[in-house]
């Protein structure tokens, strides 16, 4: 989408060379000696980001803790899965946002590698983990910054741990999780919260840019592997206080909206990102938000309870992230309330006037399923 930035000046330009130049130099050096100072790094990553996808290469495995494996991509790349035929449709709408000039044979090519890292991260987990639509843009960032081997055991490890929420057989632990969103944007701004929580909408708008860490919404390929840093570098729900940044910049919309939930919802699906700030100043406010307002004190002042989901309790063990595989009493997700069901149906046609007869036939997870193939 086009942008109303104003392009830098000489100065302005001589001085941000310079910046990326000194990151440069100060992420090498920590990459470089003996022992990696793995929280310096990720420092690093929140405050300035890494720059280049060579850096990159070499960063985001050693924050995660990815370890390498000899021969299972080889293994399982040609395997198939319980949603291989989705993998094969989602493939084929791939990587037009950040393969400007390429061939149609490049493309091609570079979708094939991508069909390999999907269906390898699956298949190799022996159905403990599973494909949502959304993985796919995820895994597209990897692949052009990383390469097919590299891009699969950062993605497995990815959907073992940052996203293991999401790699489950249902949605319930989403869902969940988005419930998160309101009492962080209320840290963030009050008085956005409190537009969007008087017209009663609910965080559906912010399931696509949760699942895919923004990748289906950013068009520009630096943009985006910049918040991928931040994310391999932060708590898992990282990308749930980002949305309320985003938000935040878009307060003086939210605020001139008609305070109708289907109308708001339709504003913040399509807020642009990285909006009206550059990624690094998204990055560094989010980090800063999460600092001063960590997921497990939000959670607690909201009262809200997990049942589902697991990454809320996310915690640093051996220097990396860690999420429990499982809850530790699981249940199911408390539905909506039943005044959503037909505000849920009219967002699927992304402001067409519908009327669904019988709406409320339909479960939460068929709606929001629908809903995320609409938006991805």
């Amino acid at each position: 989408m086009p942008s109303n930035k104003r392009k830098p000046s000489p100065s302005q330009a001589i001085d941000a060379k310079e910046h990326e130049l000194n990151t440069i130099r100060e992420i090498n050096k920590v990459l470089d000696s003996e022992q990696v100072d793995l929280a310096q790094l990720r420092k690093l990553a929140a405050e300035r980001g890494f720059v280049n996808s060579e850096i990159r290469a070499r960063a985001w495995p050693l924050l995660l803790g990815v370890r390498e494996t000899a021969d299972s991509y080889e293994d399982h790349k040609a395997g198939t899965h319980r949603d291989s035929s989705v993998v094969d449709v989602d493939v084929q709408r791939s990587l037009w946002a950040w393969t400007d000039g390429w061939t149609d044979a490049q493309r091609l090519e570079k979708r094939k590698d991508l069909r390999f890292v999907l269906d390898a991260t699956v298949c190799s987990q022996d159905g403990t983990i599973f494909y949502y639509q959304g993985l796919h843009d995820i895994a597209s960032v990897l692949l052009l910054t990383m390469g097919g081997k590299a891009a699969y055991e950062t993605l497995t490890h990815l959907s073992l741990c940052q996203l293991r929420d999401c790699t489950r057989s249902t949605l319930d632990a989403v869902l969940e999780l988005l419930n998160l969103l309101m009492p962080i944007l209320k840290k963030a701004d009050v008085e956005v919260h409190d537009q969007l929580a008087a017209a009663e909408v609910p965080p559906f708008f912010a399931l696509g840019w949760f699942i895919t860490w923004f990748a289906h919404s950013v068009d520009d390929l630096q943009h985006i592997s910049r918040l991928f840093d931040l994310f391999m570098a932060s708590h898992p729900l990282m990308p749930l206080y980002v949305a309320a940044v985003v938000i935040k910049g878009a307060r003086k919309q939210v605020l001139a909206c008609d305070p109708d939930p289907a109308e708001l919802h339709r504003l913040l699906t399509n807020l642009p990102v990285p909006g009206q700030l550059s990624a690094d100043a998204l990055c560094q406010e989010a980090a800063t938000l999460l600092k001063h307002n960590p997921p497990d004190k939000v959670a607690a002042k909201a009262h809200l309870t997990f049942m589902c989901s697991t990454a809320a309790a996310a915690e640093i063990k051996d220097e990396h992230w860690h999420v429990a595989d499982q809850p530790k009493t699981p249940g199911t997700v408390t539905r909506s309330p039943l005044r959503y069901v037909p505000f849920l149906a009219t967002a699927l046609l992304a402001g067409a006037v519908v009327v669904v007869a019988g709406a409320a036939v339909f479960s939460q997870e068929q709606l929001v399923s629908q809903l995320a193939r609409l938006t991805l």
